[in-house]
């Protein structure tokens, strides 16, 4: 948005002063304004390229994501099974937290999930996995397009940008598990990313919140940008699921002062490769027990400076990038996190082919690319061997690839705070 960039500076030129405030604000509804009609940074020879053969190289990302599907079948959409079976567990009052719910398997999320995921216990189990699988390749559709929209990129590239999405790890694995994040991305991205204002906006947010507790920190993230009713909206529809998970899920107390809510090792191993929080970084060099107070620190200051970066990044009206920051932010400082919970990878790369020349989305789509790496058949006790995380290594570029999505967003915060502190001096 380079273009739009200078129109808007030209514009300041010639209107009469006035405070930051009012014009930092008049410049965002202006940028908004523009990408809403279609104005986008003008392309490089790639993104041309991209655009005028859309249609196929879409289709070749996709019928190969297909192919990889088929060769390196897996997950049998079991955590989807598991949210069926929490929500069969709280109809015929079987305990939720204290035995699993689908064998050995625990439900892991706040009470509201299981009243939220109750639909799926009454939907016959082959017509569920048929919409399941479609409903959250027709919902990471519509992420795509709100997102492309919102950045101003043209409607072309969504069509790549959508076979390239299919091929980052976090989706895949998301699909092939059944797994919530692509549902929840899809609640943060529409409601944050509204066409139009709401007095509605931050329900989304809440409403992601009291099904995983993680994008609680999207509330931090809208006081930094400064958005007061969306956090207020999001912290009071979030109170009203954990009030109605109280009311309608007998364990709903035992998950919130009995040692489930903090109790990661319900999640998974944290030694796991597969762990792609800061913990699980920490945990692999340092041992799991020696990792807890290490882990606080750096983990609270990325939480701390990614929020931040976002809320100025916010207000200075690139929100798809923001949101992008942040949800990888959460993963990130999460106690857990498996790389399927990584999807914010896609906003970022989104909102960074829009700013920037093709290499640096090209950077971090490859951090989180779904890349083969084991023929079949596969031995999926120890992972999933289709990641950049899965590939052997051995000295210090061993730790840079079996770490590669929390070092990702670091170096992302890093290199946007540098960029923002440079382009404050200059204005001082």
């Amino acid at each position: 948005m380079q273009n739009e960039t200078a129109l808007v500076d030209l514009i300041a030129q010639e209107v009469p002063p006035m405070t930051t405030k009012a014009f930092e604000a008049g410049r965002r509804r202006l940028l908004r304004s523009l990408a809403d009609n279609g104005f986008h940074r003008p392309l490089d020879a790639v993104g041309r390229w991209l655009t005028a053969h859309a249609r196929a190289v879409s289709a070749v990302l996709v019928g190969a994501a297909v192919l990889m599907f088929v060769l390196w079948l897996s997950g049998g959409l079991i955590d989807m099974r598991v949210y069926r079976a929490g929500a069969q567990a709280l109809i015929e009052g079987r305990p939720l937290y204290s035995q699993g719910v689908l064998g050995p398997m625990f439900f892991t999320y706040p009470p509201f999930a299981a009243v939220f995921f109750l639909p799926l216990a009454v939907i016959p189990y082959p017509v569920l996995c048929g919409l399941w699988i479609a409903g959250n390749l027709v919902l990471l559709w519509q992420i795509v397009r709100r997102c492309t929209a919102t950045v101003g990129l043209p409607t072309p590239l969504a069509l790549v940008l959508f076979g390239l999405a299919v091929w980052l790890e976090p989706v895949r694995t998301s699909l092939a598990l059944g797994q919530i994040n692509i549902i929840l991305l899809g609640l943060v991205v529409f409601d944050l990313c509204r066409r139009r204002p709401s007095r509605w906006a931050g329900i989304g947010v809440g409403l992601a919140a009291a099904i995983k507790l993680t994008p609680l920190i999207f509330v931090l993230y809208l006081l930094f940008a400064r958005r007061w009713r969306e956090a207020g909206v999001a912290v009071a529809t979030f109170a009203v699921t954990v009030i109605l998970g109280i009311l309608f899920v007998p364990e709903a107390m035992h998950y919130w002062i009995g040692g489930v809510f903090g109790d990661s090792t319900r999640v998974g191993p944290v030694l796991s490769w597969s762990d792609q929080s800061i913990h699980g970084m920490l945990a692999r060099v340092l041992g799991e027990r020696e990792s807890g107070p290490p882990w606080l620190l750096l983990g609270g200051a990325v939480g701390l400076a990614g929020t931040a970066v976002a809320g100025v990044i916010d207000r200075r009206g690139d929100r798809v990038l923001a949101l992008g920051i942040v949800g990888m932010t959460a993963a990130a400082v999460s106690p857990f996190s498996w790389e399927h919970h990584w999807v914010w990878f896609l906003p970022v790369i989104i909102a960074l082919a829009a700013r920037l020349p093709w290499p640096v989305p090209a950077l971090v789509f490859l951090a989180g690319a779904a890349v083969p790496t084991e023929l079949p058949p596969i031995d999926f006790g120890h992972g999933m061997p289709t990641g950049i995380i899965s590939i052997d290594f051995e000295g210090p570029l061993a730790f840079v690839v079996r770490n590669s999505y929390p070092l990702t967003i670091m170096a992302v915060i890093t290199a946007l705070g540098i960029h923002l502190l440079r382009r404050r001096r200059v204005r001082a």
